[in-house]
Parts: C-alpha cells; structure tokens; sequence
C-alpha cells in the first residue's frame, strides 16, 4: 500500500477539478485534546474530551488549506471534538458549507475500562491488551467495549452508506484515529489482519482516496499528511 501523492500540496491540483464518477474522499481526524495530551484513552460519551489550544489551531489550519477546494459535503462524527473540529474547518472555507451531516456512525472506538486510563497505567495493568493493542490490533478486545474487528465491520457499513449518498466531486468525512483508519481500509478493501498496524492516523493529518463509479478498492492519493 503506497500512496501516489507524498503531500496534500502535491494532489491539490486534482481535487480542484471535479471529474464526472470521480468521488475523492478526504478523511481526517479530530484537534488535538487535553486527553491526547496526556495519553489517555479519550471516554465514550458524546461530550468527550475538548479541544485543547493546539488542536483548535490545527483544525483552523486545516480548514485554511482546504479553503478552495470544492468540497460538497462534510460529514462528523457527533462527538463534540470532532463536531468541533468540523465546524472550524468549515468556518476557514470560502463558502462555508450551510451543514455539516453529523452521523452516529462515525463514532469512536469504545475502550471500555481502559476509557480514561493513562497509556503508561494500561501498559502496567494489561499488559497482553497494550501488546494486542500495538502488535496485533486485529484480535483486540477492549475490556467491556469494542472488539476491533467487529468496529471495522461497522465502520466499513458506515462507509458504503456514506458513498451510496455521494457519485463525484470531494466530500470531508471528520472522524477518530481508529475510525478513520478502519474507513480508509474499507475504501481500499484492505485486510484487517494485514493492515490494522500499518496505518496511523494524526490529529488533522489529511487522507484521500478516489473511487470511480463509486467502485471499491478505490485509489489511495494521500496518507496521514500533516
């Protein structure tokens, strides 16, 4: 799995031009939050974590790069950090879009016991789920909460949704680190087994990939640029 472009700058000139069954997807993920900050597992209540200064900062950049480019729909996950991160996306865009479609469907993994636990504490508490976690993530099974294959089945379904609704041009889809993850395997038919380690996601990172006639295994442009 490689990429075509390196940066955003670099397929910037392809998304300003929309081509008829050309449907480009821009993924990115939330600012950065105070719980990021620390690293800790974020909670899986809807209000969640706020952005912290540094990932309002990130969010407007973003929307700054992104001001030109035609963007007909922008979904959210209806977290309040990633809505947030949506809206000052779309508040730096020349017009801003009227809405933003808020899905349930793009919400965050559920890390069960582990929500609000530091990195550091999890590692010295479960020490074969931080190693599943890291190594393995296709056979990990939060305590109480997800499992990540059956996520990725979710976020896969949420993905077809979300094309079914879109034949060209670009769309902004704003979600979580193992969300988008699992959307950009889906959009490229990739394995979990084979992938669910290979790709990481950073906070406002831009990722893309193009689908013809809505067809999967789509195009991959761009991964996890910053």
């Amino acid at each position: 799995m490689e990429a075509i472009y390196s940066t955003f700058e670099d397929a910037e000139e392809i998304l300003l031009k929309e081509e008829e069954n050309i449907l480009r997807i821009i993924f990115t993920r939330h600012g950065r939050t105070h719980l990021n900050a620390e690293r800790r597992f974020q909670p899986w209540t809807p209000e969640g974590d706020q952005l912290n200064p540094e990932g309002v900062t990130s969010a407007r950049d973003l929307g700054k790069k992104l001001k030109y480019v035609p963007i007909r729909k922008i979904y959210s996950s209806d977290w309040h950090r990633v809505v947030h991160t949506a809206r000052l996306i779309n508040e730096e865009r020349n017009p801003p879009l009227q809405e933003i479609q808020i899905s349930r469907g793009l919400r965050d993994f559920d890390f069960g016991a582990l929500c609000g636990v530091s990195v550091t504490d999890a590692d010295r508490l479960y020490p074969e789920l931080s190693e599943q976690r890291r190594n393995s993530l296709h056979t990990f099974e939060a305590p109480g909460g997800d499992t990540f294959v059956d996520f990725h089945n979710r976020k896969k379904e949420e993905l077809i949704r979300i094309i079914s609704e879109n034949s060209m041009g670009n769309i902004l889809v704003a979600s979580h680190a193992y969300v988008t993850k699992c959307l950009i395997m889906a959009a490229l038919d990739l394995t979990v087994e084979g992938y669910a380690d290979k790709i990481n996601i950073k906070n406002t990172s831009i990722s893309i990939v193009e689908l013809k006639d809505r067809e999967i295994p789509g195009r991959l442009l761009v991964l996890n640029n910053k």
